[in-house]
C-alpha cells in the first residue's frame, strides 16, 4: 500500500491480489497476495494479524519485500477482514491453527522448494509460536513483530468475569477491544488510516478472548520447544506489549538469544519507529544469517537462511 491507500481510509492492500481459499469446515478465508517482484521469489513470507487489524494494514511492507524478491502473502484471519466466520469470533484456538495449515499448504502447492517463513503480529504472535511449535516441518523460520506475549492492555476485571462465564451460556456475546489507534502509532497519517478503516475489528465474543487465553497457555510450553531461527522485532515505544528488561529501561532479550543490532525499515501501522530490536536464537539446529539489504534505508526483514 502507498499513501493513497491510506488516505482513502481503508488499509486495503493497495495493488495486492485479493484472493480467497475456502477452509476445510467450508469457511470462506480472504488473503492478500503480493507476487509481482522478481521470479522465482527467493522466499515466500505469511503475515499473520493481530487482533483487531486484518492483511491490508501489511501492505506497505510487502510492497517493499516483493521488490527484494519475496513473495508475500497476507490472510485475513476468520470474523476478520473479508474473511468469512462471524465477526469478532472464534470457537477454538484449534480452528485457527488450522486456517494457518490451510494457508501454508497454499503457499507450498504455489512456490515448491522456496524457503518460507511466518510472520506473525501483536496477537498472532501467540498463534504463531504455537503453529510454528507444534508444525514445524514447512517452516524456514519465525517473525514475532511487536508480539503480544506480555501484554500491558487486557479487560478489565468485570469484562474478565463476563469472559469465564460469558463463553459457555453467551458464546456469542460481544465486548469492546480494549485498543484504541493511538496505541499503535503517532504517526499522523497512520492514525487518521487506522480511525477510517472500515475493516477494523471493534469487538469480540466471549468464546474469542476465552480462547485467547488458553491459547496464551498453549504459547509458554510451546515455546520452550521452538526449535527454528527466530526474529523478533520490538519497537521501543509500544503501548500495548512489554518485554524483559523495559521497566527498568534495558534493551531485555528473550532467552538463548543474541542480540544482531537494530533493523533500518519503513514507518509502519504497528510502529511509528524506524528501528527495532532485533534477535536471532542460538537453540541447537538454529542458524544465524545476515538481514538481506535492498536499497537505501530500506532492508529486508526476512534472513537468508543457509540450510
Amino acid at each position: 500500500m502507498t499513501g493513497p491507500a491510506a488516505e482513502r481510509g481503508t488499509l486495503d492492500g493497495g495493488d495486492a491480489a485479493s484472493r480467497r481459499v475456502r477452509a476445510s469446515d467450508g469457511v470462506e478465508l480472504h488473503y492478500l497476495r503480493w507476487s509481482g517482484g522478481p521470479s522465482p521469489p527467493w522466499a515466500v513470507l505469511i503475515f499473520l494479524h493481530g487482533i483487531a487489524s486484518h492483511g491490508g494494514w501489511f501492505a506497505e511492507t510487502a510492497a517493499d519485500l516483493e521488490a527484494l524478491g519475496v513473495a508475500v502473502y497476507a490472510p485475513d484471519r476468520r470474523g476478520s477482514g473479508r474473511s468469512g466466520g462471524p465477526r469478532g469470533h472464534l470457537d477454538r484456538y484449534e480452528r485457527a491453527l488450522d486456517d494457518v495449515e490451510e494457508m501454508v499448504r497454499l503457499v507450498l502447492a504455489e512456490h515448491p522448494g522456496t524457503p518460507l517463513f511466518l510472520a506473525a503480529s501483536s496477537w498472532a504472535a501467540k498463534l504463531g509460536v504455537v503453529y510454528a511449535a507444534r508444525r514445524p516441518a514447512p517452516l524456514s523460520g519465525l517473525l514475532l513483530l511487536g508480539p503480544g506475549l506480555l501484554p500491558r492492555v487486557s479487560l478489565s476485571r468485570a469484562r474478565q468475569l463476563a469472559v469465564v462465564a460469558g463463553h459457555l451460556v453467551a458464546p456469542t456475546a460481544r465486548l469492546a477491544i480494549p485498543l484504541t489507534p493511538e496505541m499503535y502509532t503517532a504517526n499522523p497519517r497512520y492514525l487518521d488510516a487506522i480511525r477510517g478503516d472500515r475493516l477494523r475489528l471493534l469487538q469480540a465474543t466471549t468464546r474469542f478472548f476465552w480462547e485467547t487465553a488458553r491459547l496464551d497457555r498453549a504459547r509458554g510450553p510451546a515455546a520452550a520447544g521452538l526449535k527454528l531461527p527466530l526474529l523478533l522485532l520490538q519497537g521501543e515505544d509500544d503501548a500495548m506489549t512489554t518485554w524483559p528488561g523495559h521497566a527498568t529501561g534495558s534493551p531485555g532479550s528473550a532467552p538463548r538469544t543474541r542480540p544482531t543490532g537494530p533493523i533500518p525499515a519503513p514507518a509502519t501501522p504497528w510502529t511509528s519507529s524506524r528501528t527495532a530490536a532485533a534477535t536471532w536464537p542460538t537453540s541447537a539446529g538454529g542458524c544465524r544469517p545476515g538481514s538481506r539489504r535492498g536499497r537505501p534505508g530500506r532492508r529486508a526483514v526476512v534472513p537468508r537462511c543457509r540450510q
